[in-house]
């Protein structure tokens, strides 16, 4: 029997790792447009969790994270375009 949220939890796992892979890639070429990339990974992972949470009647630990994702995709998006 599959886990009904294996969805989201393989997305959320795939993403950090990609995350982790783009941060590395970003430390050693020196490119910000990698790292941006990276960031938008872990964003992407934080929504995945939060709405595994919030699927688990968890929802002031799903609201949290999504509160953390958009802060992070926000302050990231603004450092893309303004460096």
């Amino acid at each position: 029997m599959k886990h009904p949220y294996r969805k989201f939890i393989q997305i959320e796992l795939i993403s950090l790792f990609l995350a982790l892979l783009f941060g590395l890639a970003a430390l050693v070429l020196g490119y910000f447009l990698i790292l941006f990339l990276a960031f938008y990974f872990i964003v992407l992972s934080i929504i995945c969790d939060a709405m595994v949470l919030l699927q688990t009647r968890h929802t002031a630990e799903a609201g949290k994270q999504v509160l953390r994702g958009i802060i992070l995709f926000l302050f990231t998006t603004y450092l893309l375009f303004h460096l």
